[in-house]
């Protein structure tokens, strides 16, 4: 990618991070005001936000070069039944939180939430 092109691509990723954001905010503003029928639905779109956000701002960082992008795991595929999120997601949280954290780094979070 070259270097106009990976600036855009960047603002764009955290531009969409910071819209899944406020999503998820009002999202929760949501779940807090409907019946239990409503609610488990309202809790699967809030699964896959987050995942959206995790993924988006993992794939900025992985373009920045902030985090190194693992190999594929067949069995990260699956779903942690204990809180339905991809733990392919898990992965990039994990990675996510320590390039942010890491002082060597100088990658700004676009969402840290």
């Amino acid at each position: 990618m070259e270097n106009a092109e990976q600036r855009e691509f960047v603002a764009a990723m955290a531009e969409a991070e910071d819209l899944i954001r406020r999503t998820q905010e009002v999202l929760q503003r949501a779940k807090s005001k409907c019946h239990a029928d409503v609610y488990e639905h309202l809790d699967v779109i809030s699964k896959r936000a987050y995942e959206l956000k995790v993924r988006s701002e993992w794939l900025r960082l992985t373009v920045l070069g902030a985090i190194e992008p693992a190999a594929v795991d067949a069995q990260a595929r699956e779903t942690d039944r204990r809180s339905a999120i991809d733990r392919r997601v898990k992965g990039m949280r994990k990675q996510v939180l320590a390039a942010a954290q890491d002082p060597s780094t100088s990658v700004s979070s676009g969402s840290r939430a």
